[in-house]
């Protein structure tokens, strides 16, 4: 409900008691004290105050949210799980509580050498980098947050899965604040100061090891990655904005830290997809080295989040680091390569421009089937059936480009959605894995993950759970037939080598098998 400029409460509109007591109590949160009303009004439905008990587990790693975590009282342990991968954990340091912004970090846990590379790297002195709780770890340390501190809000803003389990030490309130609402809440001056604690966590907690995953700032020393971490810029786009446009001056090196931005060409009065970028992909290194106005334009797909270094920063490693400016040169004779193919063969521009269309850029394994040599002799579904217990995991007619076909099959995605909000677990992904699985144990049938796919690639089967006793209807999936050895059914069955899988991290592996000719 929203009042007319003109009125007041009470004069000729009704004010609901609810909302209204609402809106005072989100402005105890210091942060929202002085936001208006009429802010506050619109933010409303995408925050909630969400209690949990002491030792309830509040995000899981591994895992997915769609809202940041303002711990407004209690405190939690930002916690590494341990993961069975077969390896002997890394040697424990010793015992070690260490000051850490008025909290404590205590020892509880440890981890593998696995486990650690799947968290985002190691930083000096072996501490763990994680990405979405702007903090790092210790294998051997917890890290405990207190009131007034947040969490999870790279994972809620660029679908960063969750580095480690964040677990409630004391019963505790956190005031969820959604997606929508974080978004929303940067747009506003009158919250600008909130935007700045976000920014100000991410680029010192977390940025330098973004950079450092930069294959191009790998090697780079410690006081130039500090010096990276303080100019850069943090900016954010809305979906269909233009981040650089062709031809303008080449003034940043761009970094992307979320969302999928297409890079495309003129091409008669239109662009042409030459490729597309995902979080940790960067761009306009070749304009910086060549001096050169861009020879593409960056185009925000969805909502995008950037890391932005000037040029003369940028040139500053150039000159400092030779090895560096050799990669520039050979990432640039690529790059040119591959724009020049598009110019010359449109059709590829055109299967890269159905790949973002469709979502499939979101995907890590798609299954594709060749139209030119399949029989339809569904021995493909026959397998997929027999390996899941007589209900098939996937559709075999689909979405059709060219000489391929597309089923309707779970794409393993980058960052599953399915998984968030999920209240059991029961969808899950372990961290470094490809596979997103649902554990039929567990699951209770609330049909949160299928509606929140986007392509429609769970679907929900009649069952009956032992653990509930009732039936119900549990979500299936494509899980690539996890723990199967010879790995997807669907592949290794096909009597003519029609089906295969193709991940869409890379985009010209995409456009040569979707638009190579029949023959």
């Amino acid at each position: 409900m929203t009042l007319d400029k003109h009125e007041k409460p009470g004069e000729g509109s009704a004010v609901d008691p609810e909302e209204a007591a609402a809106i005072q109590r989100m402005k105890q949160y210091p942060f929202l004290a002085h936001c208006s009303d009429i802010v506050l009004r619109k933010l409303l439905p995408n925050l909630i105050e969400k209690p949990f008990v002491a030792g309830e587990t509040i995000l899981r790693a591994g895992g997915y949210s769609d809202a940041a975590h303002y711990l407004a009282q209690g405190v939690v342990a930002v916690r590494m799980s341990i993961i069975e991968t077969g390896r002997p954990p890394v040697a424990a340091p010793p015992a070690d509580t260490r000051s850490f912004s008025g909290t404590t970090r205590a020892v509880l846990s440890r981890t593998s050498a696995e486990d650690v590379v799947q968290r985002g790297g190691i930083g000096a002195n072996g501490e763990v980098l994680v990405t979405d709780v702007s903090t790092d770890l210790s294998p051997n340390l917890d890290v405990l947050l207190q009131a007034g501190d947040v969490f999870g809000e790279m994972s809620a803003l660029s679908r960063y899965p969750v580095s480690a389990d964040v677990v409630a030490q004391t019963d505790v309130t956190c005031l969820l604040i959604r997606t929508p609402a974080l978004r929303m809440m940067f747009k506003q001056k009158e919250l600008a100061d909130f935007k700045r604690m976000i920014d100000e966590r991410y680029r010192s907690r977390t940025l330098a090891n973004q950079l450092r995953s930069v294959e191009l700032f790998a090697g780079l020393d410690e006081e130039s990655i500090a010096e990276l971490q303080a100019i850069a810029d943090l900016t954010s786009y809305e979906p269909g904005a233009v981040i650089v446009e062709e031809g303008a001056p080449a003034d940043a090196f761009y970094l992307v830290r979320g969302g999928f931005v297409k890079v495309a060409v003129r091409a008669g009065a239109g662009d042409a997809a030459v490729s597309y970028l995902r979080r940790g992909d960067h761009a306009g290194e070749i304009a910086l080295l060549l001096d050169r106005t861009w020879p593409v334009s960056l185009h925000a797909i969805e909502h995008v989040e950037m890391v932005k270094i000037g040029r003369e920063h940028f040139q500053k490693v150039l000159a400092r680091y030779p090895d560096v400016q050799q990669m520039v040169w050979e990432s640039a004779v690529a790059r040119l390569k591959e724009r020049g193919r598009v110019v010359r063969e449109p059709l590829t521009a055109r299967y890269l421009q159905l790949a973002m269309d469709t979502g499939l850029i979101h995907g890590e394994s798609v299954l594709l089937i060749d139209l030119s040599t399949c029989t339809r002799c569904d021995d493909c579904v026959r397998a997929c059936s027999d390996t899941h217990g007589g209900t098939p995991r996937f559709v075999r007619e689909g979405t059709k480009f060219r000489r391929w076909s597309v089923p309707q099959a779970c794409y393993q995605c980058t960052d599953p959605v399915c998984m968030i909000g999920c209240p059991t677990g029961a969808i899950s992904r372990p961290l470094g894995t490809l596979e997103v699985t649902i554990n039929k144990d567990t699951c209770i049938g609330c049909h949160n993950c299928s509606k929140r796919c986007p392509w429609d690639n769970i679907v929900d089967v009649p069952f009956h759970s032992p653990t509930l006793g009732r039936d119900i209807e549990l979500a299936t999936k494509c899980d690539l037939c996890l723990g199967r050895p010879q790995g997807p059914a669907c592949v290794q069955m096909c009597p003519h080598g029609s089906a295969v899988r193709i991940s869409f991290k890379d985009p010209a592996l995409v456009g040569r098998t979707l638009s190579e000719d029949a023959s």
